[in-house]
């Protein structure tokens, strides 16, 4: 179906009736533009009419317009090159006037102007107005229409076919926050009509757990043997969970994938019933972290990037630290998309906090950011205690949380079995500590139980805020211990194994976590066999990766180390 569709019916050779309207006599100016008022992927006389008040954007009416920002033709640097960072984002489909991605153009038309030697034109006007380009359709190609531009006489007898795009995502409310209209102006000697049209940007959504990983996003192994290793067993982790996509490798030895990159979307209705998205890579506020360069190269048709502001390299600012609860409603607020979830960092990071992620994902006004408490981690990142996972019934999700109560009290039932002396690691070279060795660690213990408590103030948070009752959560096992305080950092915890709560959801079924390296108590890793029943109460299957070279002995996981493409299929519009 054509998105640019016009229903006219013409009675007589000189009247005009466009369905819901009634005509203009012949000594009538009018000035009349539409777009797909009503969302349904067309402009058509259902774009007006009664509910609908075209200069003005609701939730539940008013046109959506993308930011164009694939690269369709490749052109753009890569992240290699010479050029600056400003110049690397700045290079994208809509960076001129040319229009090389028409497929994301939200269509729009003028109605038939009668009135011989009358001038029409089109342009946007107000706050944002310098962001957005209006092409119109002459023959078979796309002509920029710039402010001063009149469409011609066929086009305003006719009426014009037009498409809409923007420059840029919202990023700042207080700036713009992604509304702005467009006007049809007509001039006939001393007479002067226009008509205003309400239009909005689409909103940066991210991506939570119910949609389907596509594929994994690694970095570059540099030519690191036990790196190239962990690739391999992750290929073989995720074709065993149904993703048989080859994995995407990022121009970077950063080994924190998770970290400088979010994947998100920006959607708008399209004709039949199938809407047009384009994916978002957003490159994390840390702007001496030379690894965020590398998104840039992800761009091309079908993929924007862009870059977020901030300074410096703070792990608040890292997408580690930021996780998606999937849809729901709860004490009369709906989040249709969502909600972002953002950790204050550790208690370095709190002071500021993640001030441009909080910036960036309110003024997209659909994910409402929820604040969890990081601090008491060495890193400080969401990634480190809490995740989500689909559930085929009731509001489609759960919470998962870290249990530390859980991870001591698994030692403690090898200790009571009388296997207190087994190795509390089964990974070679690893520390040398027993069972009873790790229990009578006072410190350790209490290290832990704090943790416990800090997960369950967190947990309290997200049942004000969700409604999800504590006995909802998935508890995975999990263990912490002090880290003493290195590069500035604090002193704060850390997981002991290997985090099973970081790792990535492939789809609803199939999880695949770091090896856990536990006790090994008639010839099984009991820890891991405790995480594997606490997924497959979910109705979950676990499949184990040894990261512990490459990710855990440097604080981090396979979550932390790796990023996902989430499906983009039919994504329900988010006004």
């Amino acid at each position: 179906m054509n998105p640019y569709r016009k229903i006219w019916l013409f009675v007589g050779v000189s009247a005009l009736v466009l369905a819901g309207c009634s005509a203009a006599t012949a000594d009538q100016l009018v000035a009349d533009i539409r777009a797909d008022s009503n969302r349904d992927g067309v402009v058509d006389g259902n774009d007006v009419g009664p509910g609908i008040e075209k200069g003005k954007w609701t939730a539940g009416y008013g046109a959506i317009v993308l930011p164009n920002i694939g690269d369709v033709a490749r052109r753009c640097p890569s992240s290699r090159s010479q050029v600056s960072d400003a110049e690397l984002a700045a290079c994208h489909d809509a960076a001129d006037d040319v229009a090389r991605a028409p497929e994301y153009l939200a269509p729009m038309v003028t109605m038939p102007v009668r009135g011989a030697g009358a001038t029409g034109r089109v342009e946007p006007v107000g706050v944002g107005a310098d962001k957005i380009r209006i092409f119109v359709k002459r023959q078979d190609s796309w002509i920029r229409l710039r402010p001063e531009m009149n469409l011609t006489d066929t086009e305003l007898r006719d009426g014009a076919t037009l498409g809409i795009d923007s420059r840029d995502v919202v990023r700042d409310q207080a700036a713009w926050d992604g509304s702005f209209t467009v006007r049809f102006t007509v001039q006939d000697g001393k007479r002067t009509v226009t008509d205003d049209i309400a239009l909005r940007v689409a909103p940066v959504v991210l991506h939570n757990h119910n949609q389907s990983a596509e594929a994994l996003v690694v970095p570059e192994s540099g030519g690191d043997p036990e790196y190239e290793r962990f690739v391999a067993d992750l290929t073989a982790a995720a074709q065993a969970s149904g993703l048989n996509a080859p994995l995407i490798t990022v121009n970077t030895t950063d080994t924190w994938a998770q970290d400088f990159v979010e994947f998100g979307y920006v959607t708008m209705p399209g004709a039949g019933g199938r809407n047009v998205s384009l994916r978002i890579a957003i490159r994390s506020p840390q702007p001496e972290r030379e690894g965020g360069r590398a998104i840039f190269d992800l761009r091309g048709p079908g993929m924007g990037a862009i870059q977020l502001g901030g300074a410096g390299d703070r792990h608040v600012d890292s997408f580690g630290n930021v996780e998606t609860i999937p849809p729901y409603s709860h004490n009369g607020r709906e989040f249709p998309a969502g909600r972002v979830v953002i950790g204050t960092g550790n208690r370095n990071d709190a002071v500021v906090s993640s001030v441009e992620l909080q910036k960036f994902f309110a003024a997209q006004r659909v994910q409402t950011p929820l604040i969890l408490d990081t601090t008491w981690l060495v890193v400080g990142h969401v990634d480190e205690f809490i995740q989500f996972l689909p559930t085929p019934s009731g509001r489609g999700w759960r919470p998962a949380v870290s249990d530390p109560r859980r991870g001591l009290e698994i030692l403690r039932e090898q200790q009571r079995s009388g296997h207190g002396t087994e190795s509390a690691f089964s990974k070679p070279g690893a520390p040398d500590r027993t069972i009873d060795a790790v229990l009578a660690d006072q410190k350790f213990v209490a290290d832990n139980e704090f943790a416990a408590r800090k997960i369950d103030e967190n947990v309290e948070r997200m049942f004000q805020e969700t409604g999800v009752r504590p006995e909802e959560f998935v508890r995975i096992p999990g263990l912490y211990e002090l880290s003493a305080g290195i590069d500035d950092e604090p002193d704060a915890l850390v997981s002991f194994y290997p985090g099973a709560i970081n790792g990535v959801l492939i789809n609803a079924s199939n999880y695949i976590a770091p090896r856990q390296w536990g006790p090994i108590v008639g010839g099984r890793d009991v820890f891991e066999a405790a995480v594997t029943e606490a997924y497959r109460s979910a109705g979950v299957s676990v499949h184990y990766v040894d990261e512990w070279e490459t990710l855990h002995v440097a604080g981090g996981e396979i979550h932390c180390g790796t990023n996902v493409l989430r499906q983009t299929g039919n994504l329900p519009i988010v006004p």
